[in-house]
């Protein structure tokens, strides 16, 4: 534990040795790269284990600062195209200082490439989500919304489009492994997107692993999709991309 510890609080003083992998998302209509979702990687330690451990100190805002920051630097760097999926804490206020470097160094070439994953939806915090966004705003930023992991939350998931009046869903991929076998998941499935295309909300498959999986969402008509089928995450390194799974 303590070595642990030891290890969250270096990366934390010094973030620029935290990496990101990138993983592509493409339009579904003609398998063109619309953007990549930014997935940091604390070296050794898991992501999960990492955010843990950092909970337990107070101080997520400080992941949600770095994951903004070096997410988009290095997608920058490595002059990706598209629109940039950036992993946000619902309850999490950024600094707005640190929200306004964020802008500032993406600027006019990144304004219209944000796009906020929020994670987490079972407490919506209203505030939190109002400040990151007047903070971008503020600096001419248009970040979009997206909700991460839909159809999680049963009774709270239309609330959740209510509350965040996202831009785009990721369908979340429990319903999207094997669908095309799994009936049960179809009707799932069917209704999320009639609901989604009533409010006019792009709509993304997520963990998309097979040939089968892909051409049923595409015969579906969906806007997006992501997942090991269509390209695996890949890591940032040595001024080159390489496979993520090569470097673990």
């Amino acid at each position: 534990m303590s070595n642990d510890i030891s290890s969250v609080e270096y990366l934390l003083q010094n973030p620029h040795l935290i990496k990101f992998a990138f993983q592509p998302i493409y339009r579904i209509k003609d398998y063109s790269i619309y953007g990549y979702e930014a997935l940091m990687r604390p070296g050794k330690m898991s992501p999960i284990d990492f955010i843990n451990r950092v909970a337990e100190m107070d101080k997520l805002y400080i992941i949600e600062e770095i994951t903004n920051y070096y997410g988009v630097k290095n997608f920058m760097d490595l002059k990706l195209e598209g629109k940039i999926f950036l992993n946000s804490f619902p309850s999490v206020c950024m600094r707005v200082s640190e929200a306004k470097k964020v802008a500032a160094l993406g600027g006019d070439y990144m304004k219209d490439r944000l796009v906020y994953e929020i994670l987490e939806y079972t407490h919506f915090e209203k505030y939190a989500w109002a400040m990151k966004r007047a903070a971008f705003l503020s600096e001419g930023a248009t970040p979009l919304v997206a909700i991460d992991d839909f159809g999680t939350g049963s009774n709270i998931d239309e609330e959740c489009l209510d509350f965040y009046n996202p831009n785009l869903v990721k369908i979340d991929r429990k319903y999207v492994s094997g669908i095309d076998k799994n009936i049960s998941n179809q009707i799932i499935v069917d209704k999320i997107i009639s609901i989604l295309r009533k409010k006019n909300i792009m709509i993304l498959a997520e963990g998309i692993e097979t040939e089968e999986e892909y051409k049923y969402f595409k015969e579906k008509k969906i806007d997006f999709a992501q997942g090991y089928f269509l390209g695996k995450p890949m890591i940032y390194d040595n001024k080159k991309i390489i496979d993520f799974k090569k470097v673990i």
